[in-house]
């Protein structure tokens, strides 16, 4: 009978152990967060193709709300500059063509032209320079990102293992890990 006893507590126990292994087993274990980061080439190529498209890319919306105000606005300025252009060089051709020996009113009709060619060109290149710009700024824009990115990780990563109640600290002299439990 003791015998008997002994063994039906013994199996009993072993059930119960294999019963809480399995358990730990079955336990789903919790899916890391991925860290998305972006790829500086590639927003650089998004705004060398439109510009401002690697800001947004990069969520940097502001600053690539600004790029298209500012290529817009030197398209704009560009278009009616050029067709004030047009309209002051017909000019010029026509008083250079009927009052050749006037040469002050020749001159003046000229110069009128050249502000307007030179007007034209200042927002040709504004835009261009902007455009060069909206690349440069997508590259760094994009690393900006990365590191805030895996700032972020860290900092949550660190604030998961105060949860824990782990302790790590740097001294000169040597690295500890303790475990803190406070009552």
């Amino acid at each position: 009978m003791r015998f008997l006893l002994t063994l039906l507590i013994l199996l009993l126990s072993i059930q119960f152990c294999f019963a809480q292994e399995v358990n730990n087993l079955n336990v789903p274990a919790e899916p890391e967060k991925s860290i998305r980061l972006i790829s500086p080439i590639g927003t650089m190529v998004r705004s060398t193709v439109f510009p401002s498209w690697g800001q947004f890319h990069s969520r940097n919306y502001f600053r690539g709300g600004l790029i298209l105000l500012g290529i817009g606005t030197s398209a704009v300025g560009a278009y009616f500059a050029n067709q004030s252009l047009q309209s002051q060089y017909d000019n010029y051709i026509l008083t250079a063509s009927y009052e050749p020996d006037n040469s002050d009113l020749v001159l003046a009709s000229y110069d009128k032209a050249n502000q307007r060619y030179k007007l034209r060109m200042f927002f040709i290149y504004t835009g261009i320079g902007i455009w060069a710009y909206s690349i440069i700024d997508s590259y760094v824009s994009a690393n900006f990102y990365n590191a805030n990115s895996q700032v972020r990780s860290i900092q949550e990563d660190a604030q998961n293992i105060e949860k824990l109640g782990l302790q790590v600290g740097i001294n000169p002299s040597r690295l500890y890990l303790g475990v803190v439990k406070t009552f």
